[in-house]
């Protein structure tokens, strides 16, 4: 489902509307609340399970959330270009490139990045060094390609995980690097199986980003994250959200076999 902003103003309002309701980020509260709206690059896997968790930091803040989810440019064009109140997930360095851009710390939420082949390619990953070997294939915009793959001799860049591992299983790269739960969420659309799976070949700490002009509110969300960390809230809703995104990603195929 393309959930790009695109056409008039009111028919994209209308379309971060769906996007909030879809990720479960509205509630009878929110008209009361100033409501922001940052952007998102993926609606499913770990941007799923981000949504809800900022969702929830927000509500504690007092404040509304919104979600607009756009290819990773559009993404980070829209919060640069300070049409959108921030982004929701991004890497500790992703504010070193973009001042306009204020992190928010602690981060409050983290994903791990693993290489996945098909069984008969005989790609023997351990370690991000053994990337170099292969032909490789991730996730246009994802900051974790460029620090897993710089400077790799053969990179391809795909538009979304399913994209991914459709060229993955046509043989078109030895190597998908994908986030686990955004893969296990593709492979499962794709009814695909017993793929070769590394080791973690990088944890990132991910961090919200708010724009410049909202600075006045880092302290506040910060605030409520270092709490929700302290008391081990954060971690508990955290597995909470990703075993509910394991359910729904493995749902379909239950429906398919019955």
């Amino acid at each position: 489902m393309d959930l790009a902003c695109t056409g008039s103003a009111e028919g994209a309002a209308r379309r971060r509307l769906l996007v909030a309701t879809l990720l479960g980020l509205t509630t009878r509260h929110s008209l009361a609340m100033e409501t922001l709206l940052v952007t998102a690059v993926n609606r499913n896997g770990g941007s799923a399970v981000a949504a809800r968790l900022l969702a929830e930091i927000y509500r504690r803040a007092g404040l509304g959330l919104q979600v607009e989810v756009l290819p990773a440019p559009r993404a980070s064009l829209m919060a640069l270009s300070d049409k959108a109140d921030g982004e929701l997930i991004r890497i500790a360095s992703y504010g070193q490139t973009y001042p306009q851009l204020i992190r928010v710390d602690p981060a409050y939420y983290r994903v791990n990045v693993r290489g996945y082949s098909l069984p008969g390619r005989n790609a023997s990953v351990q370690s991000r060094d053994d990337l170099k070997h292969y032909a490789v294939g991730s996730i246009r915009g994802m900051a974790y390609v460029q620090e897993l793959t710089e400077n790799h001799p053969a990179l391809t860049l795909t538009q979304n995980p399913q994209q991914l591992f459709r060229m993955l299983a046509a043989g078109r790269l030895d190597v998908a690097l994908c986030t686990t739960l955004a893969a296990q969420s593709a492979l499962n659309t794709l009814g695909m199986k017993d793929l070769a799976v590394s080791p973690d070949l990088a944890r990132f700490e991910l961090h919200h980003y708010l724009h410049v002009r909202r600075k006045e509110l880092v302290p506040l969300i910060a605030d409520v994250v270092r709490r929700m960390k302290d008391s081990g809230e954060l971690e508990q809703l955290t597995l909470q959200y990703e075993a509910a995104a394991v359910r729904e990603a493995t749902q379909p195929a239950q429906t398919s076999s019955t």
